[in-house]
Formats: C-alpha cells, structure tokens, sequence
C-alpha cells in the first residue's frame, strides 16, 4: 500500500495560486449589498453538481463543503464519517485542518509583533543561532517561505517513519535535527519554498515570546475572540468528540501523533468555526489595519505570475485563505472579500489519494459564482525567479 506523510503539502500546488489585491465588488443585490444574490437557485444546483462530480470521481468517503455569502448560505454534505459504523456526515464534526492551521500559526506571531516583542525584519540568529542561515534570515521569510529552510517532511526518514509509525512523538529537536543535515533550498529572500520547517520554528517563537503553550495562546488570541468554541490545537493522537475519520486507500488514517505537523499543521475544527475564521482571517479582524497590509505582501514567481503567497495566507486569484492536506483529509479555505463570499471544502481523504479535487471543485465553485476572479493577476509585493 503506498501512502504519504501526513501533513506534506507540495510545494508545486501552492504556486498553482493567483491575486489580484484590488478586486472588483461585486454589486449584484437589488439593495445595494455586495454578493447578496450570488448563491441563486441555479448555481446553488450548479455547485451541487460540482461537488458530486469530484466526489464521484476521487471516491471520498466524505465531503464537506459551506458557501456563505451576504445573502445565504449552502451547506452540501456527501457521505460518511465514519465508513466502518455507517455514521452520517454531520455539518458540525470536527476534522483535521492541517495547513490551514499555518494561518493561526502566522497571525499568533503577527500579534507578538504588534507587541513589540518580536520584529518582521528581526533575523532568527537572534533566538535560535543554530539554524543555518539564522544570522541572515528574517521572521518575514520565515512567515512567507523564502527562508530557505529545508521541509523536514521532505526528509525520507521522517517520510518512512511518518507511515510506518504514526504514533511516534517527535519533539522540536528532534525535526531540528533531521533538518540539520541538510543544505538550505537557497539563499535566504532568494526562493521561494513551502517548508513545515518555518512553522514548526515559528510555533517554538510563539510559545518562547508568549510564555505559554500553543494551544493556550491560541485560545486567548483567537478562538475565544471570535467564538471559535470547537477548535484546539491538538497535543494527543485522538480528535475529541464527534469527528470525521480520514482515509488513505480506503483505510482509517485519523489517528496521528500531533507532534509531527505541530504548528504547521495540528489544529482541529468544524465549519462553523472556519466560516468565521475565514473571513477574520482576510478582513484582518485580529490585527491592526497596518499589520494587515504586511500580511497581503504576495511573494510571487516571475515564471508564475498568476500565484502569491503572503504571511501566511495563500490568494487564488482575488480569494483569499490557504489550502491544506494532512493524513486522510485535504481543504480548501478561501473568502473573497469584495462579496463578502466564503467557500470551505473538505474532502475524508489524503492529497494523493484527493488528487486535488478540493482545489479543482474551489476553482469551478468560484467560476459560477464570481466569473474570471479566481484566475486575476498577482500584485506582487516581491518578484523571485
């Protein structure tokens, strides 16, 4: 049975992205609200339509899948939770978001910032010398993953051991060890390249300059502001309460040690708590409007213009959030802030097996919704070869 480490996410399918950071409303209400007519009945059969073709085509065991825009919402749900006992999707199970995760990890650090504990354009050696290139690598390329830092899940022994023992506990020395014995993927501000290596270091910052736990400032600087009451950031194998399992070739893969994805990807939650994530996440509710900006400087490539990356938040197109894919499920996340539209869609299955089929149903979704916006321009903030 071939498999793959739980939280590897590749680096090719990021820059598969696209912004345009001054994107057009949409005004399509007779009351003047932006998007407030978008979710019709025929694109809501449109969409519906949609979601069962890459259902159908990728065989999930579930899908989940919310639309919210000013003027309603749609909920589609396809599936079990549970394949073995026959247990219905429910709207309001929990489930791994692996790198979406990456989006709490970079607002946490952008809040020390604003406390002046920690600077964008501090060099790492400052905390952690060890690393190399830390005399000249910035908590900025840290965050937008230019550092050049090698992925740990990269690593073939950590790949092996992330599929033959999921269970094994790993600690940050453990990862910064694996990493040590490889060369940085460039210069620091150089390239671009997705490494869980920066938010593993990230995740060790924020609980070094915070003085607490992970999962505790999470709590105290998000999840209780926004009401997000049924996220966590989880420290055991098990995801409390009821819960979607994951699947790799049609076998239960929910279990994994949360030490392996860390801050890169371990926190758990519901559609509900996402759909307000996601727009507190691209209105910048949490953060002052000048660190805001900062966030929405796009990285992009010159030979992909159409794809960015900012302090984590991925833009597809004038839709903002992230993607994500762990051991047995692979997300989408995005909110258009000039309509005001979310669109979430998870899929019970690993990457390789959803063959990115969320990403694809994200990019069809937006098409009847919001023509052409999903395939815009980048406005980069920095160019990279």
């Amino acid at each position: 049975m071939k498999t793959i480490p739980g939280f590897l996410i590749l680096p090719a399918a990021i820059f598969s992205l696209v912004i345009l950071l001054n994107s057009c409303v949409y005004s399509q209400a007779n009351d003047g609200v932006p998007g407030a007519q978008l979710l019709t009945d025929e694109n809501k059969k449109k969409i519906e339509t949609v979601i069962d073709k890459y259902v159908d085509e990728v065989k999930t065991p579930a899908a989940l899948v919310g639309i919210y825009t000013p003027g309603g919402e749609q909920v589609i749900l396809r599936g079990k939770s549970d394949v073995k006992t026959g247990t219905a999707a429910m709207a309001t199970d929990r489930f791994r978001i692996a790198s979406l995760t990456k989006t709490f990890t970079a607002t946490l650090l952008l809040k020390l910032v604003e406390d002046k504990k920690i600077g964008l354009e501090d060099k790492l050696g400052k905390f952690y010398p060890n690393v190399k290139n830390a005399d000249k690598i910035t908590i900025r390329q840290l965050i937008n993953h230019t550092s050049g830092i090698y992925s740990y899940t990269g690593i073939k022994e950590f790949h092996d051991l992330a599929i033959t023992d999921p269970l094994k506990k790993w600690t940050y020395n453990d990862l910064l060890a694996l990493v040590a014995d490889h060369e940085p993927y460039c210069e620091p501000g150089q390239g671009f390249n997705y490494s869980n290596t920066n938010y593993m270091i990230m995740g060790m910052l924020i609980e070094k300059l915070s003085g607490k736990k992970y999962d505790e400032f999470l709590q105290e600087k998000i999840c209780a502001p926004l009401g997000m009451i049924s996220t966590y950031y989880a420290t055991t194998p098990e995801i409390s309460g009821n819960f979607y399992h994951g699947y790799h070739d049609s076998v239960d893969v929910s279990l994994l040690d949360p030490s392996g994805p860390n801050a890169a990807g371990a926190i758990i939650s519901t559609l509900q708590d996402l759909k307000k994530w996601n727009e507190a996440l691209a209105e910048g509710k949490l953060l002052s409007k000048n660190m805001q900006e900062e966030r929405l400087k796009f990285v992009v490539k010159e030979k992909s213009p159409a794809a960015g990356y900012g302090l984590g938040i991925i833009a597809k197109g004038s839709f903002l959030g992230h993607t994500g894919g762990i051991s047995g499920y692979n997300l989408d996340m995005f909110y258009h802030p000039g309509t005001k539209t979310s669109i979430i869609i998870m899929f019970t299955l690993d990457p390789e097996n959803a063959k990115s089929a969320p990403d694809r149903a994200l990019a069809d979704i937006a098409e009847i919704l919001l023509p052409g916006e999903i395939n815009s321009p980048v406005a980069a903030s920095q160019t990279i070869k």
